[in-house]
């Protein structure tokens, strides 16, 4: 009796994007090339989508995961924050239209429903003809306070949240989030994520402004990181500006993004969360400074592929 050759797993990350910037939507055609849908990058690992923000990007990412999908889709969304440039796309996202779909997601909240409440005011009655709750899809919310460790099980099923025992980079090959909470972004601080699976890992660090040097906790938790995602909103002479600084607005410089990856000594950097006034022009010349302090630079924008 022939024996059935074992399926060979793919080991690999792949990482999309389906919006790059930050506020605001941009749908200037001087924008087109790079995008001008907010937040929202897309992960699969080990069989399992996972979500980062649900910026207007989400919308067509949503579509996708329903119309290709040959049984009960699932999503799993985890949220750096609430503020509205990061979640206006979830009222339209289709698996919480979609009656067989489920969604777990997850994001920042110092108690049990905290998150839950926060994204019930995206539907108040003055400003949304649905509540959230009305939504169709089956639906699960989960707060985090940071220093979790999220493990992963089969596709479909709730992940396993463990509290305040995350190391940075788990020593299996399993699939796994660490959430990482920081004070860097005005009013109540930032989650970020960084995803480990079969020894390789990818960091998600937007909405956050650092420090001269960069913030030491941070630098740590991207440390060795395959790929780190990272806010490059500003421009030094706008972040800097003595008309309409940008300073204390919750966002990088270029070269905040760049002093970081080099302390944190990880492999490639994606500069990330744009400026919606920066059209394509202004957003190539960015890409060459940023090479220029840290060659092994991409520059975000929409349908951008990263295979690790």
């Amino acid at each position: 009796m022939k024996q059935r050759k074992a399926m060979k797993v793919d080991k690999s990350i792949q990482v999309r994007f389906w919006g790059v910037r930050g506020s605001y939507p941009t749908t200037t055609s001087s924008s087109r090339d790079f995008g001008g849908n907010t937040s929202c990058v897309e992960i699969t690992a080990g069989g399992q989508r996972l979500i980062f923000d649900a910026g207007t990007g989400i919308i067509p990412l949503g579509k996708e995961i329903c119309n290709g999908a040959s049984a009960r889709p699932a999503a799993y969304v985890f949220l750096s924050h609430t503020h509205i440039d990061h979640v206006m796309g979830l009222c339209f996202f289709e698996p919480l239209l979609t009656p067989d779909a489920r969604s777990f997601i997850y994001g920042p909240g110092n108690s049990h429903g905290a998150l839950t409440r926060s994204l019930q005011q995206l539907t108040h009655s003055d400003l949304f003809p649905v509540s959230f709750d009305e939504l169709k899809g089956k639906k699960e919310i989960h707060s985090l306070v940071g220093g979790e460790l999220i493990r992963f099980r089969a596709p479909g099923k709730r992940p396993i949240v463990e509290k305040n025992s995350a190391p940075a980079q788990p020593s299996s090959g399993e699939l796994t989030i660490v959430a990482h909470k920081s004070p860097a972004h005005p009013r109540f601080g930032v989650m970020l994520y960084r995803v480990n699976y079969q020894g390789k890992s990818v960091v998600y660090a937007t909405d956050i402004e650092q420090q001269e040097g960069g913030y030491p906790d941070v630098i740590e938790f991207a440390r060795g990181a395959d790929l780190l995602i990272h806010d490059a909103q500003y421009l030094h002479g706008e972040y800097s500006s003595t008309s309409k600084p940008k300073k204390g607005w919750g966002h990088s410089t270029i070269e905040m993004a760049a002093a970081v990856a080099k302390k944190a000594n990880v492999k490639r950097l994606v500069l990330f969360h744009h400026e919606p006034l920066h059209d394509d022009k202004a957003m190539r010349a960015i890409e060459r400074c940023a090479k220029a302090l840290f060659p092994t630079t991409l520059t975000a924008r929409e349908n951008l592929e990263v295979r690790l």
